[in-house]
């Protein structure tokens, strides 16, 4: 009932902006963190059917427009805010530990010490099932630096092979290597349509009790449904979830408010999304948007 409240008064809210506010036809450019995109280009279609006059642009960080973006998506903590910007979590996203379907870890429960070991000492467990490469983009961006965060470590300490490119190149060499693991998020892991995990690559489940067997309840990675569901639900110690936030500069709601009632969009309608791309909900506290 408080989310169908939100929306009520999100809508009431947008249809009062004036005509001009509402048929903006300046552009808004969006970047961030580029898992994100197919997430954020969701929300704005969704928008852009109720509000055909608002423009956007979702540039790569790379993009010399990305630059002056007046909104960003960052997958990682935010270490150092700036007093002048609206900061609002839109999601959350976890990373799993994963192989090439094909190596002997792609059925190998292990413990948080052991991913650990293997990750960031390049060395297996006990009864290690074969060679494992450890894969890690060279470019130092969120996701990395999250899964080296939750292992108390930084991102120049995770060991092996550095790819070029995105989070999808990275999932592809694992894909071509038998010998390879490496960690990314579910939206990508996942074929989502089907919901199973993408060819050629398996997760690496988690040991919950540290018997080095896998137990039904420890098994939830076939589905990425029932992963989802398992992460807001009961989420494991050991597998790192990190929040998704949007951010922008408070000046720009005079200027541009189609900016905020597209936020207020974001966390009302928009949150309908995130299972579909592999994202959890927000923290219960979070889902309200305040000002």
């Amino acid at each position: 009932m408080k989310t169908f409240g939100y929306f009520l008064l999100a809508a009431a809210w947008i249809l009062s902006l004036p005509a001009n506010a509402r048929q903006s036809s300046d552009t808004i450019t969006v970047t961030g963190t580029r898992f994100t995109f197919p997430l954020v280009q969701e929300w704005i279609d969704q928008f852009r059917q109720a509000h055909p006059g608002a423009v956007f642009r979702l540039v790569s960080p790379r993009d010399p427009a990305a630059a002056h973006a007046a909104v960003h998506f960052t997958a990682q903590r935010v270490q150092h805010k700036k007093e002048q910007f609206q900061y609002t979590p839109v999601a959350r996203y976890a990373l799993l530990p994963v192989a090439n379907a094909r190596s002997g870890y792609a059925a190998k429960p292990l413990t948080v010490e052991d991913l650990r070991t293997l990750y960031f000492k390049n060395e297996g467990p006990e009864n290690a099932p074969g060679k494992a490469i450890v894969y890690n983009r060279r470019e130092k961006s969120c996701a990395p630096v999250t899964f080296a965060a939750f292992y108390g470590a930084a991102f120049e300490d995770i060991k092996g092979k550095q790819v070029p490119g995105d989070d999808q190149q990275l999932l592809k060499a694992v894909q071509e290597d038998s010998s390879a693991i490496s960690f990314n998020n579910p939206g990508f892991i996942y074929d989502l349509r089907n919901r199973k995990p993408v060819h050629n690559i398996a997760v690496i489940p988690l040991d919950l009790n540290g018997n080095g067997q896998l137990e039904d309840t420890e098994d939830f990675y076939a589905d990425l449904d029932v992963l989802i569901q398992r992460l807001e639900t009961s989420p494991p110690a050991g597998i790192p979830i990190e929040e998704v936030v949007l951010s922008y500069d408070r000046a720009l709601d005079k200027e541009k408010p189609v900016i905020w009632a597209w936020v207020q969009h974001i966390q009302t309608t928009g949150q309908g999304q995130l299972h579909r791309y592999g994202f959890l909900a927000t923290h219960p506290a979070a889902a309200t948007v305040s000002r």
